[in-house]
């Protein structure tokens, strides 16, 4: 077969092409593909992970929200140990 040039260019005569070889020996056939992930692209993957996690969480809970509002509106935080022990986290978290 004859392939034709285009405006005066000489054409490929496919007859002279060298042709690919398929070569079946055992080396060939005994090789398996193999991939390693590195840790880095571990952790970067995790990381996403996490980072998708804490994306879809809402920032405010309402199922806590309605629960301190319902103690509060019981008087459950009215006693003398709460009180002592939010004050003794407020002096500590003033450095006092």
């Amino acid at each position: 077969m004859e392939i034709r040039g285009v405006d005066g260019v000489r054409g490929i005569d496919s007859s002279k092409v060298n042709k690919a070889q398929r070569k079946d020996s055992v080396e060939t056939r005994d090789i398996n593909d193999s991939a390693d992930i590195s840790m880095e692209a571990k952790q970067r993957l995790e990381e996403e992970k996490i980072k998708s996690i804490i994306n879809d969480t809402p920032d405010i809970r309402e199922d806590r929200i309605q629960e301190v509002k319902a103690k509060l509106e019981r008087g459950d935080y009215n006693n003398e140990n709460v009180m002592n022990v939010v004050a003794e986290k407020i002096m500590k978290a003033l450095g006092l």
